[in-house]
């Protein structure tokens, strides 16, 4: 009788062991990163953070949402102050931009030179404060950025950020899309003294995440999630009519 009564619990014990193995290598959600943690200035470094310590570079929260329906990736990311204050209000010019890192899988290590080689990708989407957004060259459907204070969110087509052709330095093959990874980082245009800061890692305020990528969140939630949420009911509902 008591292996009798403990089948309905090994039942459940066994599905979410299953469908949780099976999501394992998904896990992914929206990240939070450190207020207040710029890359520090060093004036012997030319790749260390030569920019104002601006609140809008400074990342609070980010996340990647792919849409397997609408077909569709959201960049998001909230700042620590206004995104408005990466505009020049005099000429309307972008004093900041934020490029999302993708890696479909190629992964060069392109950062690996700053102590960071866990923050691969092979392309990047830029999102600037103005509303604007491009990738290799080609600009974002019109409307495909928002601004809403302290937050910036692009919404792309999957196909506008389609994978590039293969480095020579590709680290790895091309992956599937629920597997590509992402990082954000923050680049200011102007120096700490306010003169134009030249392209380069100087640029770039902040990491996040700060040492890795992420991967991004799934909507709908994935078959075997579903699966979950509905085979646990069903075990408890049968268990109670069993010893009822």
């Amino acid at each position: 009788m008591m292996l009798r009564r403990f089948r309905p619990l090994g039942l459940v014990a066994w599905t979410l062991g299953v469908v949780l193995s099976a999501n394992m290598a998904v896990v992914a959600g929206g990240i939070t990163d450190p207020a207040g943690d710029f890359r520090p200035f060093d004036p012997n470094d030319p790749n260390s953070f030569a920019g104002p310590h601006n609140p809008g570079l400074d990342v609070l929260s980010a996340n990647v949402i792919l849409n397997t329906i609408d077909g569709t990736l959201t960049f998001t990311s909230t700042m620590a102050g206004p995104i408005s204050g990466l505009i020049d209000p005099n000429t309307g010019a972008n004093l900041g931009s934020f490029s999302w890192g993708i890696n479909h899988g190629y992964g060069n290590l392109n950062f690996a030179a700053i102590g960071l080689p866990g923050v691969v990708f092979d392309s990047v989407l830029a999102v600037n404060p103005d509303g604007t957004a491009a990738y290799r060259g080609a600009q974002a459907p019109p409307g495909s950025v928002t601004v809403s204070g302290n937050t910036l969110t692009a919404v792309v087509p999957i196909s506008f950020v389609a994978p590039p052709p293969p480095p020579a330095n590709a680290q790895g093959p091309l992956l599937p899309i629920d597997q590509w990874s992402y990082n954000l980082w923050p680049r200011s245009t102007i120096h700490v003294d306010g003169t134009p800061l030249g392209f380069g890692n100087a640029q770039i305020a902040d990491f996040a995440p700060d040492t890795i990528t992420f991967a991004a969140q799934i909507v709908p939630e994935p078959p075997s999630m579903t699966l979950l949420l509905v085979a646990i009911p069903l075990v408890v509902l049968g268990a109670r009519r069993r010893f009822s």
